[in-house]
């Protein structure tokens, strides 16, 4: 194989890599937003980095703030950071004891993740893909 055939060839690989893991990640979930978030679109990267305190502020420099649905979000959560919902839970108190982040807000359910999220700027949560979005922005990953 040519070496151009072979770098194309990879490159058509890592983007069907890139979409599966994108689908597999949040299967059955969507991403939601405050409204005033200026984007509608996240990539995959910078939402894990989210979810792990990597990336605190969205582009425009508003302070992410994470919402996270108690224990119904767990395998969603785990494919995001790579941590279950108590592992994500004991990182992200470290993060907020050693000031290097604020912890996560808990939602019990996903209408109240939709409120909670809808009231606070800056706000990013995930919820199962049939909940009513009314008040939030939808974000596709891309």
């Amino acid at each position: 194989m040519k070496p151009r055939s072979l770098l194309a060839a990879l490159a058509a690989g890592t983007l069907l890599l890139l979409g599966t893991a994108r689908a597999a990640a949040l299967d059955g979930f969507v991403v939601v937003a405050h409204p005033g978030a200026n984007t509608a679109n996240v990539d995959l990267a910078a939402l894990k980095d989210m979810f792990t305190g990597k990336k605190l502020y969205w582009d425009g420099g508003q302070a992410v703030t994470l919402v996270l649905l108690a224990d119904r979000a767990d395998d969603a959560i785990k494919e995001l950071s790579g941590m279950n919902g108590a592992q994500l839970r004991t990182h992200w108190q470290r993060l907020a004891f050693s000031g290097r982040g604020q912890a996560p807000k808990r939602a019990d359910s996903p209408a109240a993740l939709v409120t909670t999220v809808a009231a606070t700027a800056g706000a990013v949560g995930i919820v199962p893909a049939d909940t009513d979005l009314t008040g939030v922005k939808k974000i596709d990953l891309k």
